[in-house]
């Protein structure tokens, strides 16, 4: 036979088995090379080469700095540490850092201090509005009156003024029960300004720093000396600043510095007699100023101890521009010794 079909050899390979060896395959005339993927090292259970590195603990500084950055309690040893950490975190429990929440807290703190000064800001100008609004047409003046004499003939710069102060109202309720009041008479030179007040919880003297203001609206500026309420301690120096505007019909609005909290108040002026201040004012109010300086608060500091602080003679000698009620000089050289004028440009 010339061919397989003649030989009738695909009759009989059917009959012949397959040859398999080595991965290959022999069937009938056919040869078959079977392909084949080595298995994984981890399915032949064998050791790759390169494997991720074992795990080593964190050293013991590390979980003791963690617990301390964490904000929890100090330890010493790594085992504690470990389990304080574990304790804070275990249950779906979360901790915060405890820089990061002390900033936070800080910055939730700042806001709410902030938003409180300003509603103490807003109530004080809501106070102060309604004092002036109820106090509105007591005193009357004349529109278009802007010069100095006439704002002086008007009464705005001069009488006795009842005063509302919520920030002192506020901090000591018990001292401020009686009325407030700040009495203001202009020196007999019209140069400048004096006056006294009694807040409750502090009383004393002011005297203007700068020429008076001539229009209504502006501002005058003062130095003022004075005593606390209790152990009545003196109070002076630069820092102790009013700024008072008069605002027209017998009305004014002040800022004061002081040691104790600044702040700011504001005053209408009495109807008729109860709203006059006798020009012999000024000679007590100006006696009372050259009391209160340095020398005179070592004394009182020394007898508060129960010893002898001298014989009390501590006024300041008047200051070069200073005149009684009259118009006659108070001058003596020197001026003021207690150096608290300089730099103000104050003359009476």
């Amino acid at each position: 036979m010339s061919s397989e079909s003649e030989s009738g050899w695909d009759n009989l390979r059917n009959y012949a088995t397959h040859i398999n060896r080595d991965g290959f395959s022999y069937y009938g005339t056919e040869f078959y090379a079977r392909s084949h993927t080595p298995a994984s090292t981890a399915q032949s259970c064998l050791v790759a080469k390169r494997q991720p590195r074992p795990h080593e603990d964190e050293s013991e500084a590390f979980y003791i700095v963690q617990v301390v950055h964490y904000g929890l309690q100090p330890v010493k040893t790594k085992a504690v540490a470990k389990g304080a950490l574990l304790a804070a975190f275990g249950g779906a429990k979360t901790i915060e850092v405890a820089k990061v929440k002390y900033l936070a807290d800080k910055k939730q703190e700042a806001a709410k201090e902030e938003e409180k000064r300003n509603k103490r800001k807003r109530d004080v100008e809501s106070a102060i509005g309604k004092f002036l609004q109820d106090g509105r047409g007591e005193w009357p003046v004349k529109k278009g009156k802007t010069q100095l004499a006439k704002l002086q003939a008007s009464g705005e710069l001069a009488g006795k003024f009842k005063v509302i102060a919520p920030f002192l109202t506020e901090r000591w309720p018990d001292q401020t029960q009686e009325i407030m009041w700040l009495k203001l008479c202009p020196s007999s030179t019209t140069s400048h300004l004096w006056g006294a007040f009694d807040f409750g919880v502090v009383s004393g003297v002011v005297r203007s720093t700068a020429p008076l203001p001539t229009r209504v609206g502006e501002s005058a500026a003062f130095l003022w000396r004075g005593r606390e309420s209790g152990e009545g301690e003196s109070t002076f120096g630069p820092d102790n600043v009013v700024r008072i505007t008069f605002l027209g019909e017998g009305k004014l609005t002040a800022k004061m510095d002081w040691d104790m909290g600044n702040f700011d108040f504001a005053g209408v002026k009495l109807e008729g007699a109860q709203g006059k201040v006798l020009p012999k004012s000024l000679r007590e109010w100006k006696a009372t100023w050259r009391r209160v300086n340095s020398r005179a608060y070592e004394r009182e500091n020394i007898e508060r101890w129960g010893k002898w602080g001298g014989d009390g003679d501590d006024a300041e000698r008047p200051a070069g521009s200073d005149t009684t009620e009259g118009g006659e000089s108070d001058r003596d050289e020197g001026g003021s010794e207690d150096g608290y004028d300089s730099g103000f440009n104050i003359a009476f």
